[in-house]
Parts: structure tokens; C-alpha cells; sequence
């Protein structure tokens, strides 16, 4: 089915519901990033494969809203006579329908894929604009035919890799739900209930997670809903008795039966249809921040020295691959291509035995396709390796100890100057030196990551340039790659605190020329320096290409920073290379 006959299709589901706009976003039941391939509806009816962003169908337009990673990238996956395109953020859905560019007077939607200060807002504005919300069933399942996922077996989190244990992390819970006078907390993100009970599952293709919710009440219930288990029994000798493992239908009979007098949940985490339920069935209810996101945020000493742990083994894997593409690929002879060295990249990482998988798709990108923030090679956009090719390589693994994911922009230096080479490593320094101002940072309590960012931009800005996505973001321990709420942002809002993980990666791209971008993950340490309280210990062990380096813009403070870094690099690497491996990584970190 063509994308232009699904849209007439749905035009046609929308006037049986009384509707003349249908709002459809990008996530599903479980409000998530990454989805199983069986929730895809966005991509599905627009092409669009993106892990943020909405699209809105009129009666005779039809707009897509993005954010700034994908703005390029949109507009190569759909159809431009078909679809508007806006931004996600600036100005954002709310701010555009209030002009209601489209003259609808009724907007349907699926309850289960909005949450629900979303749908409060959306509201807000409906009514402002005496606009109808019309709550419906998901018009897109109605026309899209496809198999579900299998159950599968739920693992146990070990307690040596998670450090802490399930009943331990339970009572923080409680007695964080007991100062907000509750009774229960509805906990409905699955990243959030994995590392609660120390569970981990395969529901997705790169996070090792059991798509649930769980339900926690004052006195040690725990329900735990889930479509997707095969081993409930096994769950029950690791968690104790007390714990229930129901369907997801049962949750309204479950809070039903219940009758609490007050209930927790996140607003912006629950479904709006979640949170009808939590309403009706209960006395009273408190949205608030569900407590285990910061919890989970602030690794403990067993999960940050498994992030060491896994970054020295992925940082093996990377170098190895560098070593291998700078020394052993002849582009004359051999054809590579962005899949083909994306595959290469994972049989490296698939040579240990702890690797568990990617922790999300290898953004592999040569040339041109770098400026697509977010590329994910295919078969129809695959661009062959050729000498002076800039390519930006996005990667990272999941080891049971730690999740990975680092940037590294490695120029393919040929026999002739590249013609621009002075712009793009201009450039490249640019960032670099924007790199280092934030892994060097220290300090105070309180730093949310705002002035951090501004740290990370200052040298582009300066000359005019810039890039569309926040410069860092949380990561999981054998979880997301993805997490909040710590962020380095202009939208940052969260303290940074001991034990949080975050990426460090500003970067610069330019539309059908090429993308910089230089990515390691960091951890909250504790300052040495007087009057600051935190500074960064970098985690990510990689060489950082210094052909790019344009030593006449680096200060003497950068050039020791990179110094440094190298050093610790080769240290921690060399032990576990080959002969020719550990000669080239001597000379790819010597001194600049």
C-alpha cells in the first residue's frame, strides 16, 4: 500500500469517527524512544523513522513536526506532496495549532499514546481554540495488519552488576511515596521497573527491557503488568510472594479492587488512558515525578565501575576497528560501504564474550550523509567508502555491567588534499574545543547543565555556527542508552549529581557536505578544586583523530587536555592489542 492511499484510507477511518484532524505521534503504549517494530505507526504511515516526532492529518493537509536531529532526514524518508514539515519544538505542535492552520474542529486521537500532562495541554489549547478532543481507538491499528512480539524469558539483574539490591531500592520507593501521603505509586515506565525489581528482558532490539508497568503500595504489594513474560513463576522466587504478574488489561480491575485513598504517578510518563484509570478508580491522586528516575540516575559504585568495565572492552573493539580501517582497507580494492563497515565494527565487538548488543542502531555515515544527525544506512542511501571521506561513526554496545555509546569523525585521508579540508578541520576544532570545555568543567551544586551547554557551543557561535540537538544526555546502566532526568542542555532543568552518566558530544553539520560531531560518556565525580563541588571523569577510551586538529586555534589548556586524554587512552587500550595494533595507537595518541 502506497504511503498516499494509506493517508486516503485513514481520511476515510476519520470521517466514520466524526473527526477532521487525527493526532499521531511517534510513541506507543509505553510513551517509549525505541520501539518494537510492531508499534511503528508513524513510520508506517509516513516513512519516517525517527525516534521523536508527531504527525498531523486534516482532511486535506498534513503536517510532520520533528526536532532538530531530523530535519534533514524527514525530508528524505516521506513525501514532501504530501506532508508540511515543522518543527517539533520551535515553535512545537501546541504553539501551531493554536493558529489551527488547518480549520479542524475535531481532533481525534488514541488515549493510550499520549501522556498525560500532554494531553492536558493539547486540551488546554483545544479549548482555547473551541476545538473538540475526541478520545478514539487507534485508527492506525485498525488499517495496519501485523503480528505482535512473543513472549520472551525475563533475566535477573545480578546483584553483583546492579549493586544494589530489589528490596532495598522498594523501601526508597516507599518511603519517598509515604512523604507525598500516598498509598501506591503506579510506575509506568519499563526502564523504571526493570531496575527496580533487577530484571531485564528483550522487548527491544537494543534495550534489554520487559515493556511493563508495576504498581507498589504501602504495605510491599507489587503487581507487576506485562504482556510479554513466559517465566512468571522464576520472577516470583527472585522478587518474594508478594508479588502479583498480571496482564496490562488488569490494571483497571487491580486499582478498582483496591480502592486506594491516594495514588502516585507521573504525568509525564503515564498514558492519558493510564491515568483515567488511576483517577476514577481512586479517592485522590498526586502527579509528581516518578522518584526511580533520579534514583536510577545516580549509579552506585558497582554500576559506575561496570561503566569503566564496559568501556574498556567496547574501546578495545572501537580501536581495533579504526586500526583496521586507516590500515587495512584500500579503497581502490576494496569496496566498503556504511552497512558493510557497520558490520565490521559489530563482529569486532561480538569477539567478547560480555557483549550483549548494540545499545542502539550504529549510526555509520560517509560523506554527505554525516549532516543527517540521526542516519540510519539503508540499502537505497549506502554511499561506498572513498578516500577524503569524512565519516561520522555513532556506536555504542551493552554489556550486563554498563552501556556504551561514543562518536568518533575519522577522516579517510587520501593521496590528495581534500578540497575543503581547511573548512572542515576548522571546524572539527571548533568542536573539539567545545568538547573539552565541558569534559574539563568543574562545578557547583546545582549546575543543571544549561551553562555547560553554553560551554559546548560558545566556539561555534562565535563564528556563526551551530547544531539543532541538546550536547549530552543520561545513560542506563545495561539499559537505556537514552535516560533521564540529567541532561547538557539549553533546556536542562535537572541537577547534575555523583554518580550520573552522561554523553559529551557537540557537533556541526553541514547539509550535503558532511557532520562532525565527538561524543564520550562522563561520569559526576567529586571536585579536587576549592569552592566546586563536581567535575567529569571521562569513561569513553578512544582515540580522537588529530589529522583534523587545527593546532593554531587550540589553546595550550585544550592541547594538554587532548594530551592527557591520549595518554590514558593508551595506557588503558595498548595492553590489549596486537603488535601492529599497539604501534599504531602509539603514534595515533602521541603528543600534538
Amino acid at each position: 500500500m502506497s504511503n498516499q492511499n494509506k493517508l486516503t484510507n485513514l481520511r476515510s477511518l476519520m470521517s466514520k469517527n466524526n473527526i477532521d484532524g487525527y493526532f499521531l505521534p511517534h510513541e506507543d503504549e509505553f510513551l517509549s524512544e525505541y520501539l518494537p517494530k510492531y508499534t511503528e505507526r508513524l513510520k508506517w504511515l509516513t516513512n519516517f523513522s525517527g525516534s521523536a516526532g508527531l504527525a498531523f492529518i486534516g482532511i486535506k493537509k498534513a503536517s510532520l513536526f520533528v526536532d532538530g536531529r531530523y530535519t534533514t532526514q524527514v525530508k528524505e524518508q516521506t513525501n514532501n506532496k504530501i506532508y508540511n514539515y515543522e518543527h517539533l519544538i520551535k515553535p512545537g505542535f501546541l504553539d501551531w495549532l493554536k493558529n489551527n492552520p488547518f480549520k479542524v474542529k475535531k481532533i481525534g486521537l488514541d488515549p493510550k499514546t499520549i501522556s498525560y500532562s500532554n494531553y492536558l495541554a493539547l486540551k488546554k489549547i483545544s479549548i482555547s481554540q473551541e476545538i473538540e478532543l475526541i478520545e478514539t481507538k487507534n485508527l492506525i491499528d485498525q488499517l495496519w495488519k501485523r503480528k505482535r512480539n512473543n513472549k520472551s524469558l525475563v533475566k535477573k539483574h545480578e546483584i553483583e552488576f546492579s549493586g544494589t539490591k530489589s528490596k532495598t531500592k522498594i523501601d526508597k520507593i516507599i518511603k519517598s511515596m509515604k512523604k507525598n501521603s500516598a498509598d501506591a505509586i503506579f510506575i509506568s515506565q519499563p526502564e523504571n521497573v526493570c531496575w527496580t525489581l533487577n530484571i531485564r528482558g528483550n522487548d527491544l532490539d537494543h534495550t534489554p527491557i520487559v515493556r511493563s508497568c508495576l504498581l507498589i503500595d504501602k504495605e510491599r504489594n507489587i503487581t507487576l503488568f506485562s504482556d510479554n513474560i513466559s517465566n512468571a513463576s522464576i520472577i516470583k522466587k527472585w522478587i518474594g510472594n508478594k508479588i502479583k504478574i498480571l496482564a496490562i488489561r488488569k490494571v483497571e480491575e487491580v486499582i478498582k479492587n483496591k480502592n486506594y485513598n491516594k495514588i502516585q504517578f507521573d504525568p509525564n510518563y503515564t498514558t492519558q488512558s493510564q491515568a483515567n484509570i488511576l483517577i476514577k478508580r481512586s479517592n485522590s491522586f498526586i502527579c509528581t515525578n516518578d522518584p526511580i528516575t533520579l534514583m536510577k540516575s545516580c549509579k552506585n559504585k558497582t554500576e559506575v565501575n561496570g561503566a569503566r568495565k564496559a568501556h574498556l572492552i567496547d574501546g578495545i573493539a572501537l580501536t581495533k576497528f579504526i586500526y583496521w580501517l586507516e590500515n587495512e582497507v584500500d579503497t581502490y580494492k576494496n569496496n566498503y560501504s556504511e552497512i558493510s563497515l557497520a558490520q565490521k565494527l559489530l563482529k569486532f565487538r561480538m569477539l567478547h564474550k560480555d557483549f550483549k548488543g548494540l545499545s542502539f542502531g550504529t549510526i555509520s555515515s560517509l560523506g554527505s550523509n554525516g549532516a543527517v544527525i540521526h542516519y540510519q544506512p539503508e540499502k537505497k542511501t549506502d554511499k561506498e567508502l572513498n578516500d577524503n571521506d569524512i565519516y561520522l561513526l555513532d556506536s555504542g554496545g551493552q554489556y550486563k555491567f554498563g552501556t556504551t555509546d561514543v562518536t568518533r569523525t575519522i577522516f579517510n585521508e587520501g593521496q590528495k588534499k581534500l578540497k575543503n579540508f581547511d573548512e572542515v578541520s576548522y571546524n572539527y576544532t571548533l568542536v573539539l574545543k567545545g568538547h573539552i570545555a565541558v569534559a574539563s568543567s568543574h562545578f557547583k551544586k546545582g549546575e543543571t547543565g544549561k551553562n555547560l551547554d553554553s560551554k559546548a557551543r560558545k566556539f561555534l557561535i562565535e563564528n556563526g555556527l551551530n547544531y539543532d540537538h541538546g550536547t549530552g544526555h543520561g545513560v542506563g546502566s545495561y539499559l537505556g542508552v537514552h535516560e533521564g532526568p540529567q541532561s547538557i542542555s539549553p533546556k536542562s532543568s535537572v541537577p547534575l549529581l555523583e554518580g550520573m552518566i552522561i554523553s559529551n558530544e557537540p557537533g556541526f553539520y553541514k547539509p550535503g557536505n558532511y557532520g562532525i560531531r565527538i561524543e564520550n560518556l562522563v561520569t559526576v565525580i567529586k571536585s579536587n578544586q576549592n569552592n566546586m563541588d563536581f567535575c567529569f571523569e571521562t569513561l569513553t577510551l578512544a582515540p580522537i583523530t588529530k589529522s583534523l586538529i587545527n593546532l593554531d586555534i587550540m589553546t595550550k589548556k585544550e592541547i594538554n587536555w587532548i594530551n592527557n586524554y591520549h595518554k590514558k587512552v593508551y595506557k588503558k587500550l595498548s595492553p590489549h592489542l596486537n603488535k601492529k595494533e599497539k604501534s599504531w595507537l602509539k603514534i595515533a595518541t602521541e603528543a600534538v
